[in-house]
């Protein structure tokens, strides 16, 4: 049972540190992080494929193809300080298993107080919030226990310009 306990993520120990199981929780993370990918991969396929075909058009006629769904680069129209984008985490949710932190490139998470009585991993906090890319929903998924929520992407798309 603790293989799949630290598979889930439901691994009651305070930290992976000295665990023998740290490469099972190191390829949990790792096939998250791919089926993630695989996920985005698939939904711009399926956007790709909704569209109706060209029509096939002359060589001197020939109109400028458009753009394959390349991932476009994002301009704040606003100061980083005044968007209020960033996660929450429900501590009664959270199993501090770490991988929000893992996964976080920007630094946003770090780990709380320890359990006073040591039983428990530390829950984890937001402690860098504007570190958070506006609009990245990448640590929702992620999260074992269900405990990140985000504000809605609608109420921030205003903040958001995007490159070519």
């Amino acid at each position: 049972m603790l293989l799949l306990d630290c598979f889930f993520g439901r691994c009651s120990k305070p930290s992976c540190d000295d665990c023998a199981l740290r490469l099972v929780r190191s390829l949990r993370i790792a096939l998250k992080s791919r089926a993630m990918q695989r996920c985005e991969d698939t939904a711009v396929e399926a956007t790709a494929a909704c569209q109706k075909p060209e029509p096939v058009l002359s060589p001197i006629t020939k109109a400028p193809q458009k753009q394959d769904a390349i991932k476009k680069r994002k301009r704040l129209l606003a100061p980083r300080e005044e968007i209020a984008w960033y996660p929450t985490i429900k501590p009664d949710l959270c199993n501090g298993c770490g991988d929000c932190k893992v996964l976080c490139k920007p630094g946003v998470f770090e780990p709380g107080a320890p359990d006073p009585a040591g039983i428990q991993r530390p829950k984890l906090v937001v402690a860098r919030p504007y570190n958070c890319l506006v609009l990245c929903t990448r640590c929702v998924p992620i999260c074992t226990s269900g405990a990140i929520t985000l504000p809605p992407k609608e109420e921030f798309e205003r903040y958001v310009e995007y490159l070519d």
